[in-house]
């Protein structure tokens, strides 16, 4: 239901690029939670776990340097529209 939910065609560019971003990012967080866990490590709060994928989303897309008229120059902007934590 979600990966049917990201192929869907009717959205904007910049936020079909977040989401599957935002989606990629999640599982690695996830993984890597779960990972710790498996090898003796805390569980951490839902707070730090999203606080965590946020930053690295806004890491991820700041890193990207993107030249005059860009395509996807907005993408910054759009983050910070949806991401309000």
């Amino acid at each position: 239901d979600t990966v049917t939910s990201l192929l869907r065609q009717n959205r904007n560019r910049l936020d079909v690029i977040l989401l599957r971003l935002v989606f990629q990012i999640a599982i690695y967080v996830l993984w890597k939670e779960r990972n710790s866990r498996q090898h003796g490590g805390v569980c951490a709060p839902l707070d730090t776990t999203t606080k965590a994928i946020g930053n690295m989303v806004k890491k991820r897309i700041s890193s990207l340097k993107y030249m005059g008229n860009h395509k996807l120059s907005g993408l910054v902007v759009r983050w910070f529209t949806i991401y309000t934590y």
